[in-house]
């Protein structure tokens, strides 16, 4: 099959001028065309010094499956064009680089001392929040602090992807971003709707780099609540797609998105099927013979904007009144550990938001609302680090300016009724045991966010 990829998102074939097509962040893309759902990450390989060699015109081995998931297979793309195939080498500029104060534990006192630091920072900056010590981060080291919210970038790095956000791609809104902005209420949030709390409590997802399968599976569970208008019905579990999907890393990371179209291609289990352990595996704590009611799955999972890099604040408003909270992707800086109360912003934030083709984000957390205080704007997000961070394990933080690009990535999909019943489930867990063990998953060139 040949298909054509344009700008923005259009995928066309001979007998199909209506596909579509998106970036999955930067590691790979999605195309929907002819009938079928092809997903691949880019292909990469590493050469004898273990330096990540880039293919950019071809895939690694993916998935597809057909519209009403009764036909699945694996298939591979290869670029044709005169430049199919350019290689890229990782220069050492571009890895991290380790020091030895990252493994150094944190105390009581360097805590006390760092948070003094912050804080001195951010009163002469009047950002408008507040840092305070975080007694659970004593004993850990940066590194591990820094891995809880994906900062695994040295200084080096980061300039170069500050470089590569400079590459702005200057294009056209979409008519969605034109058209005069809907009213929405000054402060509207799941958490109070009507008095009704459609969240589910504020978790602690501990030493498993879990956030982008915490954040995805609560918007699922939110919007299954809200969808059937019952804010006590039972959760998804996050170990399932957490433990069993091939898409992502587990505990090493991975992305909502892929998360979503992985629980659209096998479905959903409640909680009690498989609960949330930070060393689990794929086997079941239910029999699914006993499961009672309707079987669920995903649908329609999508980025805000129709594909990646077109979300904005309206859009992203518009989803979350209308269909529940939202999964969507961070990059804090280091003082974001310790935030304590506010509207959470960077204190270089430029003035002005820039349009990015790309932007680095390394944490999943869950949008659930937004307001205003004393004239400034804010997002209201639950985070997956217990209820004794930040304000009762939320924060806020700046809403219009793309701070921690917090707009960069928002990304939605729905709960329906799955009309094949759980066949897809059961047929993996038998497929599982058949093979001894769950698939090994993939590498990737670069760590997800967890």
């Amino acid at each position: 099959m040949v298909v054509s990829l344009r700008g923005p998102n259009r995928a066309t074939t001979v007998d199909d001028s209506e596909g579509h097509w998106t970036m999955i962040y930067d590691e790979g893309f999605e195309v929907n065309v002819r009938g079928l759902s092809f997903v691949a990450f880019s292909n990469f390989t590493f050469d004898a010094h273990k330096h990540n060699q880039s293919h950019c015109g071809e895939t690694m081995v993916g998935w597809y499956r057909n519209i009403d998931r009764t036909k699945f297979g694996c298939w591979y793309g290869s670029r044709i064009s005169e430049n199919a195939a350019r290689k890229v080498t990782e220069t050492k500029s571009q890895r991290s680089i380790r020091s030895a104060a990252s493994d150094q534990p944190l105390d009581a006192k360097q805590q006390t001392k760092k948070v003094k630091e912050i804080n001195k920072k951010l009163q002469l900056m009047q950002v408008g929040w507040k840092a305070r010590e975080i007694s659970k981060w004593n004993g850990r080291t940066p590194r591990e602090l820094n891995g809880l919210a994906g900062l695994k970038r040295s200084v080096r790095s980061k300039d170069l992807h500050r470089d590569m956000l400079r590459q702005r791609l200057h294009r056209p809104h979409s008519f969605l971003q034109r058209v005069g902005a809907p009213s929405f209420a000054q402060n509207f949030d799941w958490s109070n709707v009507s008095n009704i709390n459609f969240l589910e409590p504020v978790m602690d997802q501990g030493d498993c780099g879990s956030c982008y399968a915490a954040s995805s599976v609560r918007m699922l569970t939110s919007r299954h609540k809200i969808a059937i208008q019952n804010a006590s019905a039972v959760p998804w579990s996050i170990s399932f797609p957490l433990y069993c999907s091939e898409f992502n890393q587990g505990c090493d990371g991975g992305y909502g998105f892929l998360l979503s179209r992985w629980s659209q291609d096998v479905g959903l289990l409640p909680a009690n099927c498989m609960r949330y352990k930070t060393a689990g595996t794929c086997s079941l704590d239910c029999d699914l013979k006993e499961l009672q009611g309707k079987r669920y799955r995903v649908a329609n999972h999508r980025y805000v904007g129709s594909f990646y890099g077109h979300s904005n604040e309206q859009l992203m408003m518009d989803e979350l009144f209308k269909n529940g909270p939202m999964a969507i992707g961070i990059e804090p800086a280091e003082d974001f550990m310790y935030y304590s109360e506010g509207i959470y912003q960077t204190a270089d934030l430029p003035k002005h938001r820039v349009e990015k083709e790309w932007e680095q984000v390394d944490h999943g957390v869950l949008l659930v609302g937004w307001g205003e205080d004393n004239g400034v704007k804010y997002w209201r997000v639950q985070n997956s680090w217990g209820p004794d961070w930040g304000e009762d394990g939320f924060f806020r933080i700046l809403r219009g300016r793309d701070d921690s690009a917090i707009e960069s990535m928002a990304e939605a999909a729905d709960v329906v009724e799955d009309e094949q019943a759980g066949a897809h489930v059961e047929e993996l867990f038998k497929q599982i045991h058949a093979a001894g063990g769950p698939p090994k998953r993939k590498p990737l060139t670069s760590v997800p966010f967890p």
